[in-house]
């Protein structure tokens, strides 16, 4: 089915009753998530699909990118009074503008590819995209019109983003545009749709970004030719209170650390790494030589390399994590060894019941905000049984995306929130080693 922008659409009410009676998945950007890519077939894309999106992203630190692949010179081509030169360099200004009010520190890349004939560049567009995400891989989001607009620039732009997608791991977000003026609730794939909330701020950004775009939003002249394109109809689908998009692959309510187990087997390499293989001996020598325990816990287990040489010094072990990926993994790895129960746990919420004489937290500090690790700390001190222990290990660099700037912050967060005694204290390069017992 073929459309026109002057053709009438689907009233706006319409759709706002569909997404009442179903309502799509709430999303937000995950912690982890180190960079926003947002990928544009024309000027005003950006803003009509995903300015809440950027704005949202900005206020939360989160680095921002915009690719605009065209200048959108083709958007009057029967205009008596500007040429199509004229219409790229007014709206290569209107998206700088534009991405200024949802980001005012990022300038859009505008690479000139031509309006109308991305199907002929999609090589181009992927490098393009494959250079902005670089190696940030599963930490990056990005975003991109919807496959399904039926519109040809539009599908070449998400053909891109889904090549780039697939072979780094960013997550895939696709916002329609188009389809709300020709679609009916009906026609979208309904069960992948996810929903990010805007907050005011996100939303007054974003309709000052659209009025940015004065030469879609306003007619260039009163002159046939010169029309509007953006009737007040067409916009009303992009004031909404959320910004809806298609979730392909259905990560985008995931956790960051579940989609990169989910890419690899052994994200952090701990079968090959040095330094995964030293910090695992200096955890179990840091512990009281000869001491068996009854119950060890181990807060973040990943897939279970840590958690098989504890269970070698414990009548019983749980272990827990976040990924079921991972969860899934150790159960496999430690499926012989019966004292050890593996589950899938967010922390501090779904602590285990139980008492502890060992409480392992490896590595997970610098992953949980500092309410999250105050929570922690208040769980593990309740939970320790008497001359009990909690083993804190971290590295101690920048962590990009998560709460804290680097893990020792979040080291000494935690060992402070603890409120234990230390034993034993081991300041590695890479990492950092504390031992606290209670008083």
């Amino acid at each position: 089915m073929s459309f026109h922008h002057a053709m009438r659409g689907t009233p706006e009410a319409d759709w706002l009753t569909a997404l009442e009676d179903r309502p799509p998945p709430a999303f937000e950007l995950q912690p982890g998530t180190r960079l926003l890519v947002v990928v544009a077939a024309h000027p005003d894309d950006e803003t009509l699909g995903a300015g809440g999106l950027i704005a949202h992203a900005h206020g939360r630190g989160i680095p921002v990118e915009v690719l605009v692949l065209s200048d959108g010179e083709a958007s009057h081509p029967d205009s008596p009074t500007r040429t199509p030169e004229e219409l790229a360099e007014i709206r290569r200004r209107e998206v700088a503008h534009a991405v200024h009010a949802l980001a005012p520190d990022v300038r859009p890349r505008q690479p000139g590819l031509p309006d109308g004939r991305l199907a002929e560049h999609v090589d181009s567009a992927t490098s393009l995209l494959r250079e902005i995400v670089g190696d940030v891989g599963v930490g990056a989001v990005l975003a991109a019109p919807w496959e399904g607009d039926r519109h040809p620039d539009h599908e070449a732009a998400a053909q891109a983003a889904e090549r780039v997608a697939r072979e780094t791991g960013a997550l895939l977000l696709e916002y329609p545009v188009w389809a709300w003026h020709w679609g009916r609730p009906g026609d979208l794939p309904w069960d992948r749709l996810v929903a990010l909330p805007l907050t005011e701020a996100d939303h007054a950004a974003k309709r000052t970004a659209l009025a940015r775009h004065r030469s879609q939003v306003e007619p260039l002249s009163d002159e046939p030719g010169d029309e509007l394109l953006l009737s007040a109809d067409m916009l009303g689908h992009f004031d909404r209170g959320t910004e809806v998009f298609f979730d392909p692959a259905g990560d985008a309510t995931r956790p960051v650390l579940e989609r990169l187990h989910r890419r690899s087997a052994d994200p952090w390499a701990v079968g090959a790494s040095a330094y995964e293989h030293d910090k695992r001996a200096a955890t179990l020598d840091a512990l009281p030589a000869g001491r068996t325990f009854e119950h060890v816990l181990d807060a973040g287990c990943s897939i279970g390399a840590l958690t098989a040489e504890l269970a070698a010094r414990a009548h019983r072990v749980t272990a827990l994590d976040l990924s079921e990926t991972a969860v899934a993994a150790a159960q496999r790895r430690l499926a012989g060894l019966a004292q050890v129960d593996v589950r899938t746990a967010r922390l501090p919420q779904d602590w285990p019941d139980g008492r502890f004489d060992l409480v392992v937290v490896s590595e997970i500090a610098y992953f949980l905000s500092p309410e999250e690790l105050d929570g922690l700390a208040d769980r593990a001190r309740a939970a320790l049984a008497p001359g009990g222990l909690v083993l804190v290990c971290s590295w101690r660099h920048e962590v990009d995306g998560w709460p804290w700037p680097d893990g020792q912050a979040a080291h000494a967060h935690l060992v402070a929130a603890l409120g234990l005694e230390p034993t034993l204290e081991r300041a590695e390069r890479d990492y950092r080693l504390t031992v606290l017992e209670e008083r």
